[in-house]
């Protein structure tokens, strides 16, 4: 159950490819490659198993997680789905 935790945490923290554009300017963007969206979801859920999965094994002895050991891996892994797509994506164009 943590490892599907895991992934969906890893599905929901992965940028959608170009996200950083809008803060430039607002041109009209063309459908990416379907290719491009479906490595960027499988690179989020691979970095978010990882991280959630490396997190949870370097706290489960900690005091200052306990109890809450599965809510702060679940975040560990969406903050590294999150930043791994988000340079992944940057690199694109």
């Amino acid at each position: 159950m943590e490892t599907a935790f895991f992934l969906a945490m890893g599905w929901c923290g992965t940028k959608y490819p170009g996200w950083w554009k809008k803060f430039f300017k607002n041109p009209p963007i063309p459908e990416p490659e379907p290719w491009w969206i479906i490595a960027t979801i499988g690179l989020g859920l691979i970095a978010g198993l990882a991280g959630g999965t490396i997190f949870s094994i370097a706290i489960r002895n900690s005091p200052f997680f306990a109890g809450q050991a599965a809510i702060a891996s679940g975040l560990f892994a969406f903050g590294t789905a999150n930043i791994v797509t988000g340079i992944a994506t940057s690199f694109r164009n």
